[in-house]
């Protein structure tokens, strides 16, 4: 499995954001995760993220930024509903300690090593719910066109959980961070797995025991969901993705 340097992993934090509803910091509401692609000012989410939020309540955290652009409102949203993307430009034009995602990957292939990175609510921690960097990495079982709630469109299935929070996160190659393939999305599919069953004999009974695990799988879009909006912003043509291997 290739290795990610520490100076990657740094560029990755630099160019994932925090999506809030509200101006005021008594009020701000978590809504996900977000990414810079190729210009600092331009970014990509989940469009589920969003959806409902008056843009004038839109509001960006790029981390590492200096204030006042610490919190940088949104300007204009692109909206791709049916692939569950949004590509937005924010008002922080002295952006630069942002690191944006300069290269954009159109397929994968089976097994093909990726990483995910983003700000999912800590659902385990014992003190209030907070929302936490982590860091996701594994394999695409495969690529393939999702379904749900009217949506349907080419994504990926991955080998790790999407917790809440991490949608709109980037997912980008092991191999060379700089370059993202995805945008997260959602939780595909749970599995209890029964590890083993144990009986105990008691007096006129038999008890059993079972220890399970659960594994989850991931979603994230296929980036080449969103290239007409990421276009439309950007005000320049992306580079032609290479032929679909896949449906």
């Amino acid at each position: 499995m290739p290795h990610v340097d520490r100076q990657a992993v740094r560029r990755t934090v630099a160019g994932t954001g925090l999506l809030f509803d509200g101006v005021d910091t008594g009020e701000r509401k978590y809504l996900g995760s977000c990414f810079s692609l190729l210009e600092p000012m331009v970014f990509v989410t989940a469009a589920h993220c969003i959806e409902g939020v008056p843009l004038e309540r839109l509001r960006v955290n790029h981390h590492g930024g200096p204030p006042p652009d610490l919190f940088t409102a949104v300007q204009r949203i692109e909206w791709v509903l049916e692939a569950d993307l949004a590509v937005f430009q924010t008002d922080a034009p002295g952006a630069r300690w942002a690191a944006p995602f300069s290269r954009v990957k159109y397929a994968a292939d089976f097994g093909e090593e990726v990483c995910a990175f983003g700000y999912p609510v800590d659902l385990i921690s014992p003190i209030s719910v907070k929302v936490t960097p982590r860091f996701f990495r594994g394999t695409v079982l495969r690529p393939f066109l999702f379904e749900r709630d009217g949506r349907r469109y080419s994504a990926f299935e991955l080998s790790f959980a999407c917790p809440p929070g991490l949608s709109g996160g980037p997912l980008f190659l092991a191999e060379d961070p700089a370059t993202v393939i995805g945008v997260v999305t959602e939780n595909f599919e749970t599995i209890a797995v029964r590890d083993e069953v144990v009986e105990e004999k008691r007096p006129g009974e038999v008890v059993r025991h079972e220890a399970r695990h659960v594994i989850t799988f991931g979603v994230a879009a296929n980036i080449f969901s969103a290239c007409d909006a990421i276009e439309k912003i950007l005000g320049r043509r992306l580079p032609d993705p290479e032929p679909q291997r896949y449906p």
